[in-house]
């Protein structure tokens, strides 16, 4: 079962035990009324948080886990990798393993929302060139000015993620409910899965510059000239030697050309 999965029933008999409390007490009217106002926000006593700061060198891949709150990597002068992370969970894990960076980050469980001010920010040398780069989002939005990298892969379930453009040889994107944009993709081998969610790229070149397949059922899809109708659609196009291949169920997947 997924963590958020968890979070919601936690939060549901948290919420059930303070609404008997409230009628019990008589004081539902004013249990409504603050949290109306905005002013109800109880966190679990056993969850705390820290700031994090620290530097690595000798890194050929990501491994990133985000479960809630706002991430970022951006490019600087410098010549190592930064990562400056805010209000985390005491138990979020950030080491270095062979050429490996990973940042596993852990829920802060607040009553009604899940922490948004969870701030964790990574600093890439300008250029700098991943063999393998691996994000998996919860709930958390993630944004990204330029990637190089080998192979990406990234796992959205309720979040977001953003890039504004990304090379790579291979790509694979996942969205469960959340989303995923990309402004321009460079990519040799490209696979999207849209669930529930929506997936929007634009690729590098021109149609005729890809061989691509289709698989939508009740969701919308579309890439380059093609457009699908909503009900069970499977196409093929045969193109160039770069391979898109896409999959959704009633999500939305929308792929444009560059040109």
């Amino acid at each position: 079962m997924k963590k958020t999965t968890w979070l919601v029933i936690i939060s549901l008999v948290i919420a059930l035990v303070l609404f008997i409390s409230g009628v019990v007490l008589g004081g539902v009217d004013e249990l409504v009324s603050v949290f109306h106002q905005g002013e109800l926000n109880i966190s679990l006593p056993f969850i705390k948080t820290r700031d994090i700061e620290k530097e690595f060198v000798n890194i050929e891949e990501l491994d990133i886990k985000a479960s809630a709150g706002d991430f970022e990597i951006s490019e600087y002068n410098g010549d190592k990798i930064k990562v400056v992370a805010k209000n985390v969970s005491r138990k979020t894990e950030l080491y270095q393993d062979n050429n490996t960076l990973i940042f596993k980050e852990n829920f802060k469980i607040d009553l009604f929302s899940i922490n948004n001010n969870t701030k964790v920010q990574i600093y890439i040398p300008k250029n700098y060139q991943f063999s393998e780069v691996k994000i998996d989002i919860d709930a958390a939005s993630f944004k990204v000015p330029n990637l190089l990298v080998d192979e990406l892969e990234v796992d959205v379930d309720a979040g977001s993620f953003k890039a504004d453009k990304i090379i790579a040889d291979k790509t694979f994107i996942d969205v469960d409910a959340g989303n995923a944009k990309v402004g321009l993709l460079d990519s040799k081998k490209s696979e999207f899965d849209a669930d529930v969610g929506d997936i929007k790229v634009t690729m590098a070149g021109s149609e005729s510059d890809y061989s691509y397949e289709a698989d939508c059922d009740l969701g919308d899809i579309e890439i380059g000239s093609y457009h699908g109708d909503g009900i069970s659609n499977e196409y093929q196009y045969h193109g160039g030697n770069r391979s898109i291949k896409a999959d959704c169920n009633v999500g939305s997947i929308i792929i444009k050309m560059e040109v």
